[in-house]
């Protein structure tokens, strides 16, 4: 009698041993990265594999950590949300910088009430600046932005990396008031392919972010330069279906030359080769005219390029400045004399803050002495930019897996409290970015609509696009007033589980 082939001894093992290859295979793959995150790298041999019960925080690598986590006396031990990598935490007892110059009255933000946070669906700007001001600033930029420009810059971490939020709120502002173009761009991005607002590629620069450029004389609000070697070149471009970013009609690069030579801007039709000489100080080159690219080409020996602006003359231009791992409190360290002199051809007239992200454990509560540092870098934005409405944003919602249950940390409101108070400190408006997303567990869900990454941190772009609408409402409800700003009562809390 023929013995039937399938149950011939050794098939069973012969099957296991496929089926194991296939599920490693599987298990290799990038799947982050090959459905920008609409899929999270999995390993389908984990459940049949002895493992530690541990809580899953975070996925995105990163190269560096910021150092004012790094160098100052810690209590404990957290995960940087833009490293995957071991740091210390909070609570930050010495500052790196003298902030006496920028320091304010003495306050105590505890005798201060908290604001309204809701009229209704409308998770509104909680004003705490002298005399309930609100966005004087913007509101007379905006009225006269037919004319000039109304500047926004949103400064923080990578939750708005790839122009995330940004983009979106950009575009709102600029169909209610004109403009055009992405406004601030470096000189290289690691997240070019990533961005769908501009194309960008470059050769020849060095990169140095907050983690070293803290430490550097060129220290910005945006947290970042280049350095360029001669013949270092970087190419701009529009995006093409979207009338608001697919030209512009004028190009700035700003700098400082340690070293005389030229520096060449062209666009489509036009084009401007400048002599540049050695300086000091911040130098600005236009390239005034309709163009939907920009080419730039130098042969300036270790050219320190602070940026480029791509705008229109008028309208809103809002600049992202996003710096990847960066906890916000080296802003204290803000070149103020570089930045007075930037503000010359570059100032704002809208500040936004975003930060927290970096600085949050899973376990840490006291967030008291990051509330003052964050304190302090507010101060330091106010008399460095010291006609600029500001804004800080509370953390968005965070969350973890722990035996595979998603959750927000517990800690998340201990932090956006932390925020809250320095809000008031400092008399800046505030914005609870996690009560606008819906409270506790709120990222939780919206990973479930797919509007947040695998990583229960970052929005992707559909996500930012909801939340940048809900910020835009509240600026809008500001500047029209349609919130009473004054208003103490009715507040509507979010449980907290």
């Amino acid at each position: 009698m023929t013995q039937d082939k399938s149950t011939r001894p050794g098939r069973p093992f012969l099957v296991i041993v496929i089926a194991m290859a296939i599920l490693a295979a599987l298990s290799a793959v990038k799947w982050g990265d090959a459905t920008d995150n609409f899929l999270k790298d999995f390993n389908l041999l984990a459940d049949i594999l002895p493992k530690a019960e541990t809580a899953d925080t975070t996925d995105t690598p990163d190269d560096f950590i910021d150092p004012s986590l790094q160098e100052e006396l810690l209590t404990e031990v957290s995960i940087n949300v833009d490293s995957g990598i071991q740091q210390t935490e909070i609570p930050l007892v010495t500052a790196p910088t003298d902030t006496s110059a920028y320091a304010a009255e003495p306050v105590n933000a505890a005798d201060i009430p908290d604001k309204q946070k809701r009229v209704g669906e409308l998770v509104v700007l909680e004003d705490y600046t002298p005399g309930e001001t609100g966005l004087a600033r913007l509101k007379k930029a905006l009225s006269t932005a037919g004319s000039r420009n109304a500047r926004i810059a949103f400064v923080g971490d990578s939750y708005i990396e790839g122009d995330i939020i940004t983009q979106d709120l950009r575009d709102m502002l600029q169909r209610e008031y004109g403009g055009r173009g992405v406004g601030y761009v470096a000189a290289h991005s690691d997240v070019a392919g990533f961005r769908r607002t501009l194309s960008h590629s470059s050769k020849g620069w060095t990169h140095m972010p907050v983690a070293k450029a803290a430490k550097s004389d060129y220290f910005t609000l945006q947290g970042e330069y280049h350095t360029g070697a001669p013949g270092a070149t970087i190419n701009y471009g529009g995006a093409k279906k979207d009338p608001r970013l697919s030209g512009w009609n004028r190009s700035r690069l700003l700098f400082v030359a340690p070293a005389a030579g030229t520096i060449r801007l062209e666009g489509d039709s036009i084009s401007k080769t400048f002599e540049i000489q050695a300086s000091p100080d911040v130098q600005s080159i236009v390239l005034e005219g309709e163009t939907s690219k920009l080419s730039v080409g130098s042969d300036v020996a270790g050219l320190v390029l602070l940026g480029a602006w791509l705008e229109d003359a008028t309208g809103v231009v809002l600049d992202n400045m996003s710096v990847r791992g960066d906890a916000g409190i080296n802003r204290r360290g803000i070149n103020a004399s570089l930045a007075s002199q930037m503000r010359a051809t570059v100032d704002y007239d809208l500040i936004i803050l975003e930060y927290g992200i970096n600085a949050l454990s899973a376990k840490q509560r006291d967030y008291s002495n990051y509330s003052k540092r964050m304190t302090e870098v507010i101060q330091k934005v106010k008399a460095t930019y010291p006609g600029a409405d500001i804004i800080l944003m509370g953390i968005g919602d965070r969350g973890q897996k722990l035996n595979g249950e998603p959750h927000s940390f517990p800690t998340v409101p201990n932090m956006i409290d932390a925020q809250r108070q320095a809000a008031k400190q400092a008399g800046v408006l505030f914005w609870d970015t996690r009560e606008a997303m819906g409270g506790a567990d709120a990222i939780v869900r919206w990973r479930e609509k797919r509007l947040a990454n695998a990583d229960f941190i970052h929005m992707n772009h559909k996500g930012g696009k909801e939340l940048a609408k809900s910020l835009y409402n509240a600026i809008d409800a500001n500047l029209k007033g349609a919130a009473d700003p004054k208003s103490n009562n009715n507040t509507q809390n979010h449980n907290e589980n």
